[in-house]
Formats: structure tokens, C-alpha cells, sequence
């Protein structure tokens, strides 16, 4: 779980401004414990992934297994393998591995639901952007028992146009054999193409020879790459960034624990500095220095609805531990070229950067950020943390939830990595927290940004 600080981010504001030294301190422990309770007020209906593709699930495990999915032997085997997957990953150095069969069924049971879940929502927004062509080829690397090409297949069954290609490595032949029975079986009657799946590790820097990638994917990968630091988990990205197309996209994405979280936000900055652009969610609106090691942001979906092997493995008692509904977790999208909203486009006359904050406690100001967080807030106040990458203090929206007025309602309904102007916002500092506060009121107003 999560660990998350139990004090409040608006018990007290502070109207004298910080000195230097404190503006450049980060607390890196400090996200609220709200923050761990979800959306709040926004679609409460219980996400699930495709009832067909719960059943190929299933059939796989009984084809490999020869027995039922209800026999007790299987789900006894399946429910120790997913305590020691658990383990592992909450290891000091993340490991897992994949080399048995049962490995793979606990993989499939336990994880796999939330990771289709959550890809299939970023490739819906992205293509919501206008910038998804109708036609992709795509290289997943680490592809697991097909994960990310099992939520791509999902998207193009919904979207009824276009063409998906994929190619994809990974280096467990357990997940191999689960990859050539399940894409193939979810793809039939889809305009999807399965090509190649590689058995190979993607640390060999492993060539497709390919120039015509899309899209190249990397879900819940690189958290366990534990001995390579930063800068060589940019370079061997780079180096299959080779083959992406001019347009293409880079997805990263990385659990949603602290750890990996800020790391992927640190590597992002890493990769934006060897030649990639960043597409979302963060914006770089005003010039400044981000400072990525401090910065904890993940996106959260409503809750997964169990599934049917979910439920066995938990029984009567022990749902807390084989059931699996959190869908939280960090991305970064980047691509080659600049693409999505400029910042140069975008009119940031008036407004204040972030950066800048410090110098006006106390006063009303307009800003431009991207909003960052769900709803972290409490029943008296609604918080959301915001960016515009021009550093300074980490930087929260905070709205009393008396104010009830339309300018509030879009502010709350605007989406994770969401562009906004917000005018007429008072600043704060809050002296425990070492952070800046804006104060919504009745007079703030609220507008998206699409350029």
C-alpha cells in the first residue's frame, strides 16, 4: 500500500513569505492521505475488463492446467504465487520472476486486470488528442503475457476503424506461451495484426530493424530494471527510439508507489534532455527548472470490479489479500517531434509562474497549470495538485466545497493531466506542508486550455 502523510495540506496558511532555503526544499514524503481514497464525486461505477477476455483468461489456465479453474489444488498453487509476486515487488530492489507456469496464472489473476484497465484509458485520451492515426504499428517491450496488446485489441474492437500491427519482446517463455494464446484468441474477428513476438530481453537492446513504429510501449518494466540507474534506462530507450516514426509516441508507465513514480518523472526529464519532447500529462507552460525528484503524481481510476478468479482465490476471508480493485498509476508520453499544446501558443499574459508564487503570498493571481492529482482534499475542502514546470513549491488548487457555483464544478471535473487558467485565486503558504496554496473563491474562474 501506499504510504501516504496522515496531516492535513490546509490547516494553516501563512501570509509572511519563505525565506530562500525553504523555497528550495522539497519534501518528497509529503502527498496527503487522501490522496489514497480516489476520485471523489466522479464516475463511481465499477470499471471490468471485456467478459470475453475474462473467459479466454480462464480457458488458458484450464488448457495449461488440464483441471478446472475451481479445482483447489489450482487456486491454492495460484494464491502462493501471488504472495511471493507481492513480496518481490515490495523488495527494497523490485524483482519478479516469470519462469513457471503458476507464475504466470498468479500474473493473470492478480495484476493483469488493473494494467489492461489502465492502458486502455491512456490510449483512449490519447487518442481523444486527434494525434492516434487510424492505422498504427506498435513495439511493446516487456510485453508479459501480452498486456499492452490485449488493451490496444480492446481499444480498436470499440473504435471499429483502423489497423493495429504489433511486434513485441520478452524474455519468459511462460509469458510467451500465454501471449500466443491470449492475443490471438481476444484479436479474432478484430483488424488486428499479431506479428512477432520475441523471445529476448529488451537490456540486449534488441532490434526489429524496423523504422516504422508508431507507438513503442513499456508498462511496468523498467521498475524492476533495479542495476541500471537513470541515464542508462534513458539510453537503452533511446536506442529503440531509433524505430519510432517521426509522429510516433513513447509510452512509459510505471507503478503508481512512490519510489517508482518519482523515477519515471526523473527519467522523463532525462529523455527529454538526449532529444524526446514531452506530450503529457506534464506541460512545461512557463520556462523555469523542473525538479522532478520531488514530484509525486499519479493518475487514479474508479475501482476494478473483481473478477470471477479474483473471487475464488479470496474465498470467504481473504479478499484484502487476492483481491486486487486500485487502479492507480504514473505515465509519460514523449515523442520526437513537438506535438499536443505548445506552450508557445498559449497565452500566458497575466498569469503567474509557479515559480514566481512565493513573491505574491498573500495576494490574487491568474495561473496557468496543469492539474495533477485526483481529489485529495477532505468533505470541507477539495485539493489538487498543479504544475507548470517552472519549479518552486509544490502547488496545490484548494477549493472549500460551500462554494457550489459552476467556475468550482469544472475545476473539479477537469481530467488528470487537464491544461487550466484559473483566475482570481489567493496565495498561500502553508509553513507545515512547505508549500503554496491557491484559494479558490466565489470570484475564481476556471477555463481549459486547448490549443
Amino acid at each position: 500500500m501506499i504510504q501516504m502523510s496522515t496531516e492535513s495540506p490546509f490547516k494553516k496558511f501563512h501570509k509572511r513569505k519563505p525565506s530562500d532555503k525553504r523555497t528550495k526544499t522539497a519534501d518528497k514524503r509529503t502527498i496527503y492521505k487522501k490522496e489514497e481514497r480516489g476520485l471523489k464525486n466522479i464516475q463511481k461505477e465499477l470499471l471490468k475488463i471485456p467478459s470475453g477476455l475474462e473467459l479466454i483468461i480462464e480457458k488458458y489456465i484450464e488448457n495449461k492446467t488440464g483441471k478446472p479453474l475451481e479445482s483447489p489444488g489450482t487456486l491454492e498453487r495460484i494464491r502462493q504465487a501471488v504472495l511471493v509476486q507481492k513480496a518481490g515487488y515490495w523488495n527494497k530492489n523490485p524483482h519478479a520472476k516469470y519462469e513457471r507456469g503458476y507464475d504466470v496464472f498468479a500474473y493473470l489473476a492478480y495484476q493483469s486486470p488493473g494494467y489492461i484497465i489502465q492502458f486502455h484509458h491512456i490510449i483512449q485520451k490519447l487518442n481523444k488528442t486527434g494525434h492516434l492515426p487510424d492505422n498504427i504499428r506498435v513495439l511493446d517491450l516487456g510485453s508479459g503475457p501480452g498486456v499492452v496488446p490485449l488493451a490496444l485489441t480492446w481499444f480498436f474492437k470499440e473504435r471499429k476503424k483502423g489497423t493495429q500491427t504489433v511486434d513485441a519482446i520478452e524474455q519468459y517463455e511462460e509469458f510467451i506461451e500465454a501471449f500466443k494464446f491470449l492475443v490471438p484468441e481476444f484479436a479474432k474477428g478484430s483488424p488486428v495484426n499479431i506479428e512477432h513476438i520475441r523471445h529476448a530481453d529488451i537490456r540486449t537492446g534488441y532490434s526489429l530493424n524496423s523504422d516504422s513504429y508508431t507507438l513503442i510501449t513499456c508498462q511496468n518494466v523498467l521498475a524492476e530494471l533495479s542495476e541500471y540507474d537513470i541515464k542508462e534506462k534513458a539510453e537503452l530507450l533511446m536506442n529503440y527510439c531509433s524505430s519510432l516514426t517521426d509522429d510516433g509516441f513513447l509510452i512509459l508507465v510505471e507503478p503508481a508507489e512512490l519510489r517508482h513514480s518519482t523515477r519515471l518523472r526523473v527519467l522523463q526529464k532525462e529523455l527529454e534532455k538526449l532529444g524526446l519532447y514531452l506530450f503529457g500529462p506534464c506541460r512545461h507552460i512557463h520556462e523555469g527548472e523542473c525538479e522532478p525528484a520531488g514530484c509525486w503524481s499519479f493518475a487514479e481510476l474508479p475501482g476494478l470490479k473483481p473478477t470471477r478468479l479474483m473471487m475464488l482465490l479470496a474465498g470467504e476471508n481473504e479478499g484484502y489479500r487476492f483481491i486486487n480493485t486500485d487502479i492507480k498509476f504514473s505515465y509519460s508520453i514523449l515523442t520526437k517531434k513537438p506535438a499536443g499544446i505548445a506552450s508557445s501558443r498559449i497565452n500566458r499574459t497575466g498569469t503567474t509562474p509557479f515559480r514566481d508564487l512565493t513573491d505574491n503570498i498573500g495576494e490574487f493571481v491568474n495561473v496557468i497549470g496543469t492539474k495533477m492529482s485526483p481529489d485529495i482534499g477532505t468533505r470541507e475542502f477539495s485539493v489538487f495538485l498543479f504544475c507548470d514546470g517552472s519549479g518552486g513549491l509544490k502547488v496545490y488548487l484548494v477549493a472549500p466545497n460551500s462554494l457550489k457555483h459552476d467556475e468550482i464544478k469544472k475545476l473539479k471535473m477537469s481530467e488528470y493531466g487537464e491544461v487550466l487558467k484559473i483566475s482570481g485565486v489567493r496565495v498561500r503558504w502553508n509553513k507545515k506542508k512547505n508549500s503554496i496554496n491557491l484559494i479558490a473563491g466565489s470570484r475564481t474562474h476556471v477555463s481549459a486550455i486547448h490549443k
